[in-house]
C-alpha cells in the first residue's frame, strides 16, 4: 500500500487553490503541478534547455530565465506548439509526482493540483481525480482579478477541455461558485467520503 493520490483539476479561474487549500487543512499533502512546471523551466535544468532549443531564445526575459508570459504567449493559440511544450514538461511532473508519493506515509493523501491533469499521464499517477468547476462568468471575473483582459481569458479559456468533459472524468465534482463556506462545506464532506472508502 502506498500513498493516495488525488488529482485536483478543472478549468483555469474554477477555483483549485481555493480547494487545494482546503484540503491542506484537513490533512492532505498538497503539489501544485503548476509549481513544479516552472521549477523545471529554471535556467539550468534539463526542461530549460529541451524549451530553448524547441522555442528559441525570443522567450527568455533579460536575465536569460524563460519569461512565462512570453512562453504563454507563443504557445497558447497553437496546439501543436501547445503539445510540444507538453511533451517537454509533463514526464518531469509526473517524475516529480511520483517521488513525492514515495516519501509519503502509507496512510496520507498527497492532492495534485493541475490543470491538464486528464490530457496526459499524469492521469495514471492518480487513484482518483477531483475537478473543481464554476460558472463561466465567475471564471473569467477571477482571471480578469488576476491581471487577464476578458478577451484573453476567454481564449485560454477555449483551449480547455469543456466543463461537461470535465465533469465526465470526475470521481468526485466540487462545486465553486463564489461562497467559500459552501465550497468548504462540500470539500469536508468529500473528504469524509474518500476517507470512509479508503478505511
Amino acid at each position: 500500500m502506498t500513498a493516495f493520490v488525488v488529482g485536483l483539476t478543472g478549468p483555469m479561474g474554477a477555483g483549485k487553490s481555493t480547494v487545494g487549500g482546503m484540503l491542506r487543512e484537513l490533512g492532505a499533502k498538497v503539489l501544485d503541478a503548476d509549481a513544479l512546471v516552472h521549477d523545471e523551466q529554471l535556467r539550468g535544468t534539463v526542461g530549460y534547455s529541451a524549451i530553448i532549443q524547441q522555442f528559441g531564445t525570443k522567450i527568455l526575459d533579460e536575465e536569460k530565465e524563460i519569461d512565462r508570459t512570453k512562453l504563454a504567449a507563443e504557445v497558447f493559440g497553437d496546439p501543436m506548439k501547445l503539445q510540444r511544450l507538453e511533451r517537454i514538461l509533463h514526464p518531469r511532473v509526473i517524475s516529480r509526482v511520483l517521488e513525492a508519493r514515495a516519501m509519503l506515509p502509507d496512510d496520507a493523501v498527497l492532492v495534485v493540483e493541475a490543470i491538464k491533469l486528464l490530457e496526459g499521464d499524469l492521469r495514471k499517477a492518480c487513484d482518483r481525480v477531483w475537478v473543481v468547476v464554476a460558472p463561466r462568468e465567475t471564471m473569467i471575473e477571477r482571471l480578469a482579478a488576476r491581471g487577464m483582459r476578458p478577451r484573453e481569458a476567454e481564449l485560454r479559456l477555449a483551449t480547455q477541455l469543456s466543463e461537461e468533459r470535465f465533469r465526465a472524468a470526475a470521481d468526485t465534482v466540487i462545486v465553486n461558485d463564489g461562497d467559500r463556506e459552501r465550497t468548504r462545506e462540500r470539500v469536508r464532506a468529500a473528504w469524509t467520503e474518500l476517507s470512509r472508502a479508503r478505511a
